[in-house]
């Protein structure tokens, strides 16, 4: 099983390497291998990214994932009123 200390360098790592998140943005507290995410970025496509980023690290016992987008997304074609 990884430290949670190893989780966080790897989760980080991660992060750091989606050109769209600026890391101090997203504040990440590991505990038992449980993990939670927390903060606001830009956009919902951001925020998956960092989802599915998180995701992929291998020793996560649990996933709380509480990062809002702060930018709302315009549909395509469409406009918002």
């Amino acid at each position: 099983m990884r430290t949670d200390a190893e989780l966080m360098t790897d989760l980080m790592e991660r992060f750091d390497a989606i050109p769209s998140v600026d890391v101090s943005d997203i504040e990440v507290h590991v505990d038992n291998g449980m993990v939670t995410l927390i903060g606001e970025i830009d956009t919902h496509q951001t925020r998956f990214q960092v989802e599915r980023a998180a995701h992929k690290v291998p020793g996560l016992r649990g996933l709380q994932i509480q990062i809002r987008p702060t930018k709302l997304s315009v549909p395509r074609g469409g406009r918002h009123a």
